[in-house]
């Protein structure tokens, strides 16, 4: 009796020990394990920043495809991708992505079009333990104070614009300025960046300007840019709302009484600046003309063939998120946060733009930004972003901040 009683025990015991070893393995790439692997986006489907979450999310997709050759698999797992629409608002940021985490229990979490979303879901990914691959969230926050080591940005954030765009205006376009953002985070992070940036070069910015995201006149602000003396305007903004703004600077004559230097937008957004805009230079992040590697001649003919439309300003950098995650995969051969984190710390991988390098200090992606001068070429819709200058991702690392 006594012996029948201890077979049963070692009987549990070894089905525990397997059902733990079975649940470890969850974690694991390779092995038995045929689980889809799941990445939870939290962007922008709706509101003022719509555009860029659609860019996101195709970029995303296609990276996906390019990195696993169209298989959308890694070693043995298929990759889903869901998709969640927080309109621009953190509390609906932080539903959703709990939402993804408690009720998908996705491996990764990605977003968001909007600074301030991003800064809301941040500390999830954390309390989660889930790598969560900013783009294209640019303010400097994210990587700087509010930091914790699961998130990973393959945008380039705010200071890396400043960084591009700040020494050139300095040294071409005049040596005071006066800047217009939007009054929310991203603008408020913008504003410090270029400030440092400028005033690193020699310049000195002698006023700034808050307008609401959902400004729709802009007459006030413009006028104070002209009255306050500065020989350069300096333009932050994001969304529908910069079509409206560059609409009006051309209306109000702005660039005969002072030169504008701005981070040039995405294709809409230089739809809307017009001829009036032809000789503006900025930086900008990305344009599909202005790359030359393999993968962005890929992304181009694929994004072309998928959408009937080439590239935007943020379709890169979901791209590059998109590659950075399979790769990630394949180098920890896992989906466990810990052996990510170290798989990813210091790993360089090929964005349509080139080298995305993760910093090792604050997981900010190094990469090559541009000066570009917009011009009219045959055949185009719009102006087009020509390439002055090209700077390394060395050239614009921004401070380490966290």
């Amino acid at each position: 009796m006594q012996r029948k009683r201890w077979q049963k025990l070692g009987l549990v015991s070894v089905l525990s020990v397997s059902m733990l070893l079975t649940a470890c393995s969850t974690k694991e790439t390779g092995g038995e394990n045929k689980e889809p692997i799941k990445i939870g986006v939290v962007t922008s489907k709706s509101g003022a920043l719509e555009a860029y979450g659609t860019q996101e999310i195709n970029g995303l997709k296609l990276g996906i495809q390019y990195a696993t050759d169209g298989k959308n698999e890694v070693n043995g797992r298929t990759i889903e991708i869901l998709v969640e629409d927080d309109a621009g608002k953190p509390d609906e940021g932080i539903k959703k992505a709990r939402k993804l985490l408690e009720e998908e229990n996705v491996d990764f979490l990605q977003g968001s079009a909007n600074s301030a979303v991003a800064l809301a879901i941040a500390p999830l990914a954390e309390e989660y333990k889930k790598i969560f691959i900013v783009d294209p969230a640019a303010t400097d926050e994210i990587t700087g104070k509010n930091f914790n080591k699961y998130i990973f940005r393959t945008g380039r954030n705010l200071s890396q614009d400043a960084a591009t765009g700040g020494k050139y205006a300095v040294e071409k376009m005049g040596k005071t300025f006066f800047h217009l953002a939007p009054d929310y985070v991203f603008g408020k992070s913008s504003a410090a960046a270029w400030k440092a940036a400028i005033e690193k070069s020699g310049g000195k910015v002698i006023q700034e300007e808050f307008a609401p995201l959902t400004t729709q006149d802009f007459t006030p602000y413009l006028q104070k840019a002209v009255q306050s003396g500065a020989d350069v305007m300096i333009v932050t903004w994001a969304g529908a709302g910069g079509a409206t703004l560059f609409k009006q600077i051309n209306e109000l004559k702005i660039a005969e009484k002072m030169k504008i230097t701005t981070g040039i937008p995405d294709i809409a957004g230089i739809k809307a600046m017009g001829d009036a805009a032809e000789g503006l230079s900025g930086m900008t992040a990305y344009y599909y003309g202005l790359s030359k590697t393999k993968e962005n001649e890929w992304l181009v003919a694929e994004h072309q063939k998928q959408y009937n439309a080439p590239p935007d300003l943020f379709t890169a950098g979901g791209f590059t998120a998109g590659v950075a995650i399979v790769e990630a995969i394949k180098k920890a051969d896992s989906t466990d946060a810990d052996k990510l984190i170290s798989a990813l710390e210091g790993l360089t991988v090929k964005g349509a733009k080139g080298d995305y390098t993760f910093r090792k200090e604050d997981h900010q992606a190094l990469q090559p930004m541009y000066i570009v001068k917009l011009e009219k070429q045959a055949g185009s819709d719009h102006l087009v972003p020509v390439l002055v200058q090209e700077l390394s991702g060395a050239d614009t690392a921004p401070p380490i901040q966290n």
